[in-house]
């Protein structure tokens, strides 16, 4: 499924720049719509895989998202999405991400129902897109074997400084629910993006970016009339980029009972007039608690890095690979 998204001004930052929040929403719909085909019943998200924006979709441009299935199991479907900007005017694109998400097929009651669909892959190129799905479905697996005991964790998180968290309160309404009245985790992400970067901007005194999501798991859905209780807290700062995290909790406010939804970390880098980076103020941990926060940072930064040059590799090889086909338009 290919879909073209036109960033207006109302979807962009003072630079021209699209929010990441919108590009992760236009994301979210569009694979959700794919999983949905190929289940024929309602799927919820149940993990997107580390995301990097490698350049940015400005106003004016389209952002032309293409979906496909990479694997089927049981209950779940595996999608990719590759997302390049197009400039109309000069007829040219660029890679913008490549993101993989994991959708479980469910019934009227959320439980997993199973999917009743097969593919194989018929040729090298689907092979080696059919096995990298498999390891990632490894990797997941073992991220999230504790999940049972996740739900529970409901505790607020510690950020390095308390005046650089950020607590948000929203009412899940039906315009926020899909046709199952659970939250539409599009809309979940755009949250997050926005409460993410209201802690960078507020630490950098300046406009920011997302320039990356790591892999978000999602324990529990959230119905419609439960409470979102967001919590963004700054847990890194760099040269010009910040760490923050989120962490959601939601909120039965008549039983008062509380669950554990996800927790991502964002990564936001600080931007001038010209879209380029710029430094923000150095932050030096005095207390031991701060300082363990900058080291468990400082190992997901350098695992981000590791990570990013084969993310960029590989996103292009999809990319020719899709042109080829003739499945990108």
């Amino acid at each position: 499924m290919t879909s073209v998204f036109q960033a207006l001004p109302m979807h962009a930052n003072p630079l021209g720049m699209l929010f990441g929040g919108i590009m992760e929403d236009w994301m979210v719909q569009v694979s959700s719509m794919e999983a949905t085909r190929i289940a024929r019943r309602p799927t919820l998200l149940a993990s997107l895989e580390s995301l990097y924006f490698l350049s940015p979709v400005l106003v004016g441009e389209n952002a032309i998202i293409t979906a496909w299935v990479d694997y089927v199991g049981n209950s779940s479907i595996d999608l990719s999405l590759l997302v390049e900007a197009e400039n109309p005017i000069m007829n040219e694109k660029r890679l913008t991400t490549l993101a993989h998400m994991t959708y479980v097929a469910v019934g009227r009651d959320l439980r997993p129902v199973p999917v009743g669909v097969c593919i194989e892959p018929r040729t090298p190129e689907e092979e080696a897109l059919y096995e990298d799905a498999i390891k990632r479905r490894k990797a997941r697996e073992e991220r999230i074997k504790d999940r049972r005991q996740r739900v529970f964790d409901t505790s607020p998180p510690r950020g390095l400084l308390d005046k650089y968290t950020v607590v948000t309160n929203k009412v899940v309404m039906p315009e926020d629910v899909m046709q199952i009245n659970t939250l539409f985790a599009g809309r979940l992400m755009r949250l997050l993006d926005e409460v993410t970067a209201l802690v960078a901007t507020r630490y950098a005194r300046g406009p920011v970016v997302t320039a990356s999501v790591d892999s978000t798991d999602f324990y529990t859905p959230i119905l419609l009339g439960e409470t979102i209780v967001a919590y963004s807290t700054l847990t890194y700062v760099g040269k010009s980029s910040m760490e923050v995290m989120a962490k959601v909790i939601k909120r039965d406010e008549i039983t008062g009972e509380e669950r554990h939804t996800t927790t991502s970390y964002f990564t936001l880098v600080h931007v001038g007039p010209t879209g380029r980076s710029e430094p923000v103020e150095p932050f030096t941990p005095t207390e031991d608690w701060q300082k363990k926060l900058m080291a468990e940072a400082e190992e997901r930064r350098s695992l981000r890095l590791e990570g990013l040059q084969a993310f960029r590799d590989n996103a292009e090889k999809v990319r020719e690979l899709l042109a080829q086909k003739g499945l990108a338009p």
